[in-house]
């Protein structure tokens, strides 16, 4: 869909109906405008349910994830991931 608006005195726009109704805007909606190349993109901005407010990713993952020693480092996964490649190997010779 393609529409046309014009620029008020005060730089005002009315998002033509057929836009509104199909990206849902209504009084009070917001929309945000993106830059893309010569020209501007104009998309809804998402509401949050407030019953699940944004957290820092820190927050969200001391909850998911129950670790109770540390993590691994790069050395340990390499020697345990070519331990697991060689028993599989030794598995497949005998």
């Amino acid at each position: 869909m393609n529409a046309r608006a014009k620029i008020s005195s005060k730089g005002q726009i009315v998002v033509p109906k057929a836009v509104r109704d199909e990206l849902g805007l209504g009084e009070g909606s917001e929309v945000e405008f993106i830059r893309k190349g010569k020209g501007f993109f104009v998309q809804p901005v998402e509401k949050l349910d407030p019953r699940f407010p944004p957290q820092p990713r820190g927050a969200f993952l001391k909850h998911v994830l129950k670790v109770d020693r540390p993590f691994p480092t790069d050395a340990e996964i390499d020697r345990a991931m070519m331990a697991e490649a060689a028993r599989r190997f030794d598995a497949t010779r005998r």
